[in-house]
């Protein structure tokens, strides 16, 4: 089972994300960041993108996975659909993503490592708005 929720803070955004493993975790974050950004328009598409990333730590790993989805969004407008990744150990991630090129309602600037908790099956981070 894996969701999102909004949660209150102080001056940006924060969400709360759960999910069955780490890679559920991953993608369903991702997919809040987009539902965020399209106002909960649905995307839809099959064009491809791959992200390979070497991080410092389990949480290191999440804010660039995130930050990178956000990047994707704002620098070409291509939105995550989905995604198949894989972590290894605490510091790797590989990403095919899938989606399409659409319009942002909402621009978030970056995902923080104020607040961040990442534990089994659990996230909470900030998005500087």
């Amino acid at each position: 089972m894996r969701g999102h929720r909004q949660i209150e803070h102080t001056a940006d955004l924060a969400l709360e994300v759960w999910a069955d493993s780490h890679e559920e975790l991953f993608e369903e974050a991702a997919q809040a960041l987009v539902e965020i950004m399209t106002e909960g328009a649905l995307v839809e598409g099959d064009s491809e993108k791959s992200v390979e990333l070497e991080c410092f730590d389990r949480e290191d790993r999440l804010v660039r996975w995130l930050n990178e989805v956000i990047f994707l969004a704002v620098s070409s407008g291509f939105l995550l659909q989905s995604a198949e990744l894989r972590l290894e150990g605490d510091t790797r991630l590989s990403a095919k993503i899938r989606g399409a090129e659409a319009e942002i309602s909402a621009e978030l600037k970056s995902v923080t490592y104020h607040d961040l908790v990442l534990e089994d099956g659990f996230a909470r981070f900030v998005i500087d708005v």
